[in-house]
């Protein structure tokens, strides 16, 4: 090999030697930062907290209970009195539990409130009508005495739309009118439309009698829950009405039932109405009725969206009944209360000792015990999870550590190699000269 050759085969080398050694560093230094991570990560497993199962123990208290006859109370609560009272020592807090009538306000998701049809007539009769026919438009007038009018045009003549052939329908059927196949008849038959959309109807062969015919519709089901409006109530419903008007003195029942100085309850037998659903009485009200229904009783329309419908009821339901009272209790050898004497009874009551367990109280904590738990153990979880990246990544580098190892020594190597050939050659040169 030449000089120059050897030259720079060892720049080379050297080149290549520094670059592993700066790799090398640069693999230390990424070890070092995936050090500090695992660090951190065994840190944050000391400081996590171990979940503890709560213990029965705590929710766990003696209870004081005595019996009057008719309800099973508890003392609740008891605070010693400051001051000195020959015929009583403590404040106490009892209760019990009993069923009591109550009036409630409920809302039915899916009240679906459909409507009856009703006809009304209107007899002109004792208002002294005048009919008078107009050729040109083929209309009907009636005018009244107390100066009212009323244009009937032709049915046949106007187009026939959902809402007409219902109304049609409907009053067609209710006068028993023929239908062929079904189809409405519409001759010597004239309508108009009010301002509220109801049909009114007049027939022509009644023109000496003239009537006017319409249809009301008023709530008939909800769902499959008849509806009846109330005229004369029963025992039953005056107590239960009455309940819940005093129970829900906000409600649109208000609009309906009232009470009198005496409290008793007062009905003029419109605007309420009962229902039967899963075997039990229901009420409601003609307001809340109408409120519900958002789509008008046609038969080519759905009744599925109506607002959700009020109803109530009165029923028992048992309820927590609390007192506080001036009380002297009583304590036998072991310091335990023996009987107990309230100051709005004469009856001096024996208690019964028990160990109670608040199960509610512990089966929340058990809960959240065990909610905590899968938070730990997902935390862990996590926790060796990165742990378990970052070892690999380690490993990897390590590997490639090694790698670079053995690059240098190859290259120590092949550098003293090359430089004994350089200095031979450099030997050689000189001695060539000097001779």
């Amino acid at each position: 090999m030449g000089m120059a050759a050897s030259q720079a085969r060892y720049l080379a080398l050297t080149a290549r030697k520094t670059n592993t050694e700066y790799e090398g560093q640069q693999i230390n230094q990424a070890r070092t930062a995936l050090a500090n991570q695992s660090a951190n990560l065994f840190n944050r497993m000391l400081d996590l907290e171990v979940p503890v199962a709560p213990k029965t123990t705590d929710y766990t208290e003696v209870q004081y209970s005595y019996s009057d006859g008719a309800n099973e109370s508890v003392i609740d609560s008891w605070q010693q009195l400051s001051t000195a009272d020959p015929n009583y020592n403590y404040i106490v807090n009892h209760y019990y539990y009993a069923n009591v009538f109550t009036g409630s306000q409920k809302l039915l998701s899916d009240p679906q409130v459909q409507t009856k049809g009703e006809l009304t007539i209107e007899d002109f009769r004792a208002q002294n009508p005048v009919v008078t026919f107009n050729a040109n438009d083929n209309t009907y007038t009636i005018t009244t005495d107390d100066g009212q009018t009323r244009t009937y045009a032709a049915i046949s003549d106007k187009t026939m739309d959902t809402e007409l052939e219902n109304s049609l329908r409907d009053f067609e059927e209710a006068q028993g009118l023929a239908q062929m196949d079904g189809a409405l008849t519409t001759d010597a038959v004239y309508g108009y439309q009010d301002a509220s959309g109801t049909w009114h109807f007049f027939l022509e062969n009644e023109i000496a009698e003239p009537k006017d015919y319409s249809t009301v519709y008023k709530p008939a089901y909800v769902g499959n829950c008849k509806l009846d409006e109330l005229k004369d109530l029963t025992t039953d419903q005056v107590a239960e009405l009455a309940q819940i008007l005093k129970d829900c003195p906000e409600s649109n029942m208000s609009k309906y039932l009232s009470f009198d100085e005496d409290r008793n309850l007062i009905y003029n037998g419109e605007g309420i109405y009962a229902f039967q659903m899963n075997g039990q009485n229901y009420y409601t009200n003609e307001y809340d009725l109408y409120d519900s229904m958002q789509t008008n009783n046609f038969y080519d329309k759905t009744i599925d969206n109506q607002e959700k419908l009020a109803y109530y009821n009165a029923s028992y339901i048992q309820k927590k009944i609390e007192e506080t009272n001036h009380a002297l209790l009583e304590t036998d050898e072991n310091g335990r209360f023996k009987s107990v004497k309230f100051d709005d009874d004469s009856v001096v009551y024996t208690l019964n000792t028990e160990t109670v367990t608040d199960e509610a109280a512990y089966q929340d904590a058990m809960n959240e015990y065990r909610y905590k738990v899968q938070q730990y153990e997902k935390e862990i979880a996590d926790i060796n999870a990165k742990t378990s990246i970052i070892q690999e990544e380690d490993r990897t580098l390590e590997l490639r550590l090694k790698q670079l190892d053995t690059e240098q020594k190859a290259l120590s190597t092949e550098m003293d190699a090359v430089k004994k050939v350089i200095s031979d050659n450099v030997e050689k040169t000189f001695k060539t000269f000097s001779d």
